[in-house]
């Protein structure tokens, strides 16, 4: 497995808190999930968790938003796990991720709604403003077919801004524009709020 590499923008995980011995049970372990995703570069992300505030604000929503450094479109997601992800999971899937050319253009949202199952807020948009990223999605899942995982078909682009129990009919809004010109894959420690980088393509340079 090459080397954890961090997203410009996406904080490092905090350092593990030490265990205090004692009688009580140990608590099971939380699992994880393995996903492919592009993320805002940090200014971009920045603009757009602003605008979710706004948002919030304007639709007078409950739930926390999702933070700057956390906003993401999810690619594919490639399973939950309920420890760490196998290596050979890892390692398969960062071999289909480098076979495809990394992303290269503006994605523009230009729409907000929740999704009832979910309850996700979300920034979504029409296909003028989104075919880029569906075509560049669905390179990347024959890749991972190719490499033995089962991606699923369905795609709705979008980037959750929040989590909220307030109904949204989705409505139009000043276009909101970001360059997507990389992509990462992602161990998320479910419950935890951590993000482990295990790779990007094109791969961070050295400063």
């Amino acid at each position: 497995m090459p080397e954890q590499l961090l997203l410009p923008g996406i904080d490092p995980p905090p350092p593990p808190l030490r265990r205090v011995r004692g009688t009580a049970p140990r608590k099971e372990r939380l699992p994880r999930s393995l996903f492919l995703a592009i993320f805002p570069h940090a200014e971009d992300a920045a603009s757009i968790a602003a605008l979710g505030a706004r948002l919030k604000d304007r639709h007078a929503l409950k739930g926390k938003l999702t933070e700057a450094h956390r906003l993401h479109v999810t690619l594919h997601h490639l399973g939950s796990y309920p420890t760490a992800v196998p290596r050979k999971q890892v390692q398969a899937a960062i071999d289909a991720a480098a076979s495809v050319a990394p992303p290269s253009f503006d994605v523009v949202f230009d729409e907000v709604m929740r999704f009832d199952k979910s309850k996700a807020f979300v920034l979504c948009g029409s296909e003028s403003g989104t075919s880029a990223l569906a075509a560049f999605r669905q390179r990347l899942g024959e890749a991972l077919a190719d490499a033995g995982f089962k991606p699923d078909h369905g795609f709705t682009p979008h980037m959750t801004l929040a989590y909220t129990p307030t109904k949204v009919e989705r409505h139009p809004i000043e276009p909101v524009r970001w360059r997507a010109d990389s992509f990462a894959l992602i161990e998320s420690h479910v419950g935890e709020s951590i993000h482990e980088v295990l790779g990007q393509w094109p791969a961070v340079r050295p400063a």
